[in-house]
């Protein structure tokens, strides 16, 4: 933990110093919005471990957020705030192998992203980078729900002594009664603070003087296990009956397009194009009269 978090000051405290140091050469600054899609693996060794269950995959949208950026001629960087959504759902399956219901997983996150940017294709209209950030992350809502029919389930024997009495212990499994989002874990057995390092590409087209288009695509790793430490507790001593003890990660892939006003804060060698105003105008030659020419009649 000591470790993760003296290498998270060092990689904020070289962003800033390279920030100070370029403030000289910067090139084009530019803030807008953006929004888009995401799609979460959940690395969990208990449900990995678990027949109950079966890996799904869903795409969850994010809400608009706001960017600000600096750009200079080799690199650049990011700064942006919004909200995460993340989250993996996994098909519940019965003991006798056919689905019965759906495992869902809901963590909405405010996070502040900040980003560095390699250039690698860097010409007048068109910008690629591949981008190495980090974001801290504040949970906003969080549960972890179960549906399923009624359908003889896999329970381990050890929590046979803690189910509700409407659950039935069979030679092939365990009756469950039907149940609709029920609650595993809610806000409050999650951890408010996550943390996540993210890599990936960004895009910037400019399509005219003042506006460009951008384009993220990037994988974010969850430094953190997102459930607390007393909430494992409980699943380590077997007393979540939906659960099996093991650690946690999430991986959230993330596709964002967003629109942004750019200014050039300082005169580049390449003009960004303007294709909307086209100036066909010569330029003009102003004519002086000299002492040798005659004042016409």
């Amino acid at each position: 933990m000591f470790k993760g978090l003296l290498i998270r000051t060092l990689l904020l405290a070289i962003t800033f110093h390279l920030l100070h140091n370029a403030c000289a050469q910067t090139k084009i600054a530019s803030f807008g919005i953006y929004s888009g899609i995401t799609s979460t693996y959940t690395w969990d060794e208990g449900i990995n471990a678990d027949p109950r269950y079966n890996t799904r995959y869903d795409i969850k949208t994010s809400p608009i957020g706001l960017t600000y950026s600096l750009d200079f001629r080799k690199y650049g960087f990011m700064l942006s705030t919004g909200l995460l959504n993340t989250g993996q759902n996994f098909n519940v399956f019965s003991s006798s192998g056919s689905q019965a219901g759906l495992r869902k997983i809901n963590l909405l996150y405010a996070h502040l992203p900040i980003v560095f940017k390699f250039h690698l294709i860097d010409l007048s209209a068109l910008t690629t980078s591949f981008i190495i950030g980090i974001s801290p992350a504040y949970l906003v809502k969080g549960k972890e729900t179960i549906t399923h029919r009624e359908t003889s389930l896999y329970f381990p024997p050890i929590v046979y002594s803690i189910l509700p009495p409407d659950y039935i212990v069979q030679s092939n499994g365990v009756l469950a009664p039907q149940q609709n989002n029920y609650i595993i874990a809610e806000k409050s057995d999650f951890n408010s603070l996550q943390f996540f390092g993210l890599l990936g590409l960004h895009s910037d087209w400019y399509f005219s003087s003042k506006w460009k288009l951008s384009i993220d695509v990037t994988a974010n790793y969850g430094a953190l296990d997102n459930r607390s430490s007393s909430y494992r507790n409980v699943a380590k001593t077997y007393n979540a009956i939906y659960n099996l003890p093991g650690t946690r990660r999430d991986i959230v892939g993330t596709l964002a397009v967003g629109i942004a006003r750019h200014i050039e804060l300082e005169a580049s060698d390449k003009a960004r194009p303007n294709p909307t105003k086209k100036n066909n105008k010569k330029p003009s030659q102003r004519k002086y009269r000299t002492s040798k020419q005659k004042r016409p009649d």
